[in-house]
């Protein structure tokens, strides 16, 4: 791979811009971004890797090569390629006249087109190189890139244009004819806060993100300009990072709401109530501490995939929950003026979700668990957590011995110690039973979550329950306390090493 990576970058020669170079090589390392491999971290063993074949090439197309990297890759690898790169000019090596000004551009303007939702910002970023003089500006040119906060605030897509003047009036135009989009310049410190954080949300999900098909060939070359835009002496939070809710903040919030106007067709104030705080919670804790925003995408978020997977509703919130969901919409448009074709928008997405949500939130009791079992597997209400607290503790009704199970809370600290002893039998090494005490918390906890993924690996590959637990006590034993470590030797694991 290193070597047709190699021969194609003589490409790079022919080529009559560094903006040209940098896209190209861009694009080229893109190709593993986002994937994983065994043995080490993918930019560690790839991009270092390419790193160390073309400073063994020595010819002017892997020097071009190296001077992008140097450029576009990460800390190890910008550090390595340079130094091979300057070795290789000392020695005589050939290089393009244009390659010593790859990555010496200068920021200009910083633009962003808001939606009057809150859906989704795109950011454009201008920047020109500088000519030999260092100041006269050339190869104009704008990054564009999109975040998308139903998403978690991470980057969907990035693309390069050098119709800058075309882009920015395309972009006023639109906002002036349209009440639902926003457009204004905004501070490079800003810009640059707000896609780094994106970006870093973007690299965070364990399964490939959902991003546009080309994210991939203009990820280096984002990163890499975003370190041209200034951080400021503070630095500053991204535009959609607001204050913490605290919880009195909270629930002053929902008494706010359950006094309105918006909420007084409710019947079931108890149950309206409940549903309001898993309402602000969500806004809260999964949309930058933006409860009052409301959008067709984010209802439709909430109502049909959040709430099924995370939260265990009682049958009167079942019910509730549609209903108190369009009055919060109400309630919040009005709060943050949102434009009316923005609030009838919202209504008619949750009038149509009310049809879906009986089919995609299954009732936990319908699993076959009774719900008094289910409340103490679940006392924080956390519904993605059944799977992995029932692996952890099987047993929990019934009667061994003269114990009764359904009196035993895993929850607790001694109930805990007594379930495990039950589950191998009442015989077990005081030490072997700390270590799955210690497994049986961190499943309970979700804690790292990369826990919970491996061992659904290896029960997938038909291994035995006990098999498994051995094995992710072998890793958190000879790993120790490091959560780094620990989340990355989990990763790492795709069956059961045959010492186990």
């Amino acid at each position: 791979m290193f070597k047709e990576m190699v021969k194609a970058a003589r490409e790079l020669l022919a080529v009559r811009t560094p903006l040209d170079a940098e896209l190209m090589v861009s694009d080229m390392i893109g190709a593993w971004w986002g994937r994983r491999v065994r043995g080490g971290d993918v930019e560690q063993v790839l991009g270092e890797g390419l790193v160390d074949y073309a400073a063994k090439a020595g010819t002017p197309a892997s020097l071009t090569l190296l001077m992008c990297l140097a450029y576009l890759g990460t800390a190890r690898q910008g550090a390595k390629a340079e130094g091979a790169a300057l070795a290789m000019m000392e020695s005589g090596v050939a290089r393009p006249g244009w390659a010593d000004r790859v990555g010496a551009v200068k920021p200009a303007g910083c633009y962003v087109s808001r939606d009057a939702y809150g859906d989704q910002d795109t950011v454009i970023c201008t920047f020109s190189y500088r000519w030999n003089d260092g100041q006269t500006p050339a190869d104009r040119h704008a990054l564009v890139m999109v975040v998308d906060y139903n998403m978690s605030g991470m980057t969907r897509d990035a693309w390069v244009s050098s119709q800058v003047d075309k882009l920015l009036e395309q972009a006023r135009a639109e906002a002036a004819g349209n009440p639902m989009l926003l457009f204004e310049e905004i501070q490079p410190e800003q810009a640059r806060a707000l896609l780094e954080s994106a970006m870093k949300a973007t690299k965070e999900p364990k399964t490939p993100p959902p991003v546009s098909d080309s994210y991939s060939a203009y990820h280096a070359f984002a990163r890499a300009r975003l370190k041209a835009l200034p951080p400021g002496r503070k630095r500053p939070a991204p535009l959609h990072i607001e204050a913490p809710y605290s919880r009195e903040r909270r629930a002053m919030l929902a008494a706010e709401f359950l006094a309105s106007d918006a909420a007084e067709h409710l019947s079931d104030p108890s149950a309206a109530s409940r549903c309001a705080d898993h309402i602000i919670d969500y806004g809260c804790e999964q949309d930058f501490n933006r409860p009052l925003r409301v959008s067709p995408t984010k209802c439709e978020t909430f109502l049909l995939d959040w709430l099924p997977r995370k939260v265990m509703l009682s049958v009167a919130e079942q019910e509730a929950m549609p209903h108190v969901l369009a009055a919060w919409v109400r309630f919040a448009a009005q709060r943050t003026a949102l434009p009316e074709q923005g609030l009838k928008a919202t209504l008619d997405a949750v009038w149509e979700a009310i049809g879906k949500f009986p089919e995609a939130y299954r009732d936990p009791t319908s699993f076959g668990l009774d719900r008094p079992l289910l409340e103490r597997l679940l006392p924080d209400g956390d519904l993605s957590a059944l799977a992995r607290r029932v692996f952890a503790f099987p047993f929990l009704q019934g009667t061994h011995g003269d114990i009764d199970l359904d009196h035993l809370n895993p929850a607790d600290e001694g109930d805990r110690r007594t379930l495990l002893e039950i589950d191998h039998g009442g015989t077990i090494d005081q030490e072997h039973l700390a270590w799955h005490e210690e497994i049986a918390t961190r499943l309970w906890e979700g804690d790292p979550p990369q826990l919970w993924e491996a061992a659904q690996r290896l029960l997938d590959l038909g291994h035995d329950r006990h098999d498994v637990l051995h094995v992710l006590i072998e890793i958190a034993e000879r790993i120790g306390g490091d959560p780094e470590e620990l989340a990355a030797a989990l990763d790492d694991i795709a069956d059961i090493p045959d010492e186990i």
